[in-house]
């Protein structure tokens, strides 16, 4: 067997070879390509083809968490551009896990369904809840469908048509009861 060629140097290696990545090296040769220190065969990073040890890889090279800002070493989670730590990627107000649920980004910060829908959504001018499906849009607000009644006797307005006493809406039924003198 001929004797293997150190890719750092160039020389034939006698004795013994590290052999990695499909390369071979003197041992002292086996050295991060980034600091030059002698690097740990059972401990190392390989980048764009070549050894990096793992000060220089966590330094420069590792994915950091978009939360927390360590590197990610382990599993992470990737979206919208940005990767967490499983541990991390959770709601900012409840820090529910977002793993398999829907969630909602908003300026860089993540939110459960429910703490989206609480925060953000448009809130009708009856119950002041959330208003998270088709909405009723009358006197300059939204409503749910179902809180959009009349101020007198409590109907649904469910037709285009009401009118407004003092800045309420009413049904046509009961127009005649708040227009007569």
């Amino acid at each position: 067997m001929s004797p293997s060629i150190c890719c750092r140097c160039n020389e034939k290696i006698l004795n013994r070879a590290v052999c990695s990545l499909g390369k071979a090296y003197h041992p002292h040769h086996f050295t991060c390509k980034e600091c030059g220190l002698v690097v740990d065969r059972c401990l190392f990073f390989a980048v764009e083809d070549d050894v990096v040890c793992r000060e220089c890889y966590l330094g420069n090279h590792a994915a950091r968490c978009s939360a927390c800002r360590t590197p990610i070493l382990e599993r992470g989670v990737a979206a919208m551009g940005r990767k967490w730590h499983e541990k991390c990627f959770r709601c900012v107000s409840c820090s529910k896990p977002l793993i398999s649920a829907s969630f909602f980004d908003i300026n860089g910060y993540l939110f459960c369904k429910s703490h989206f829908r609480e925060q953000f959504s448009s809130r009708c001018a009856s119950c002041a809840k959330p208003i998270d499906r088709q909405a009723v849009v009358a006197l300059s607000t939204k409503w749910h469908a179902e809180c959009f009644i009349c101020f007198i006797c409590r109907q649904r307005i469910t037709t285009g048509e009401f009118k407004i006493h003092e800045g309420r809406p009413i049904c046509m039924a009961c127009k005649p009861l708040v227009l007569s003198p």
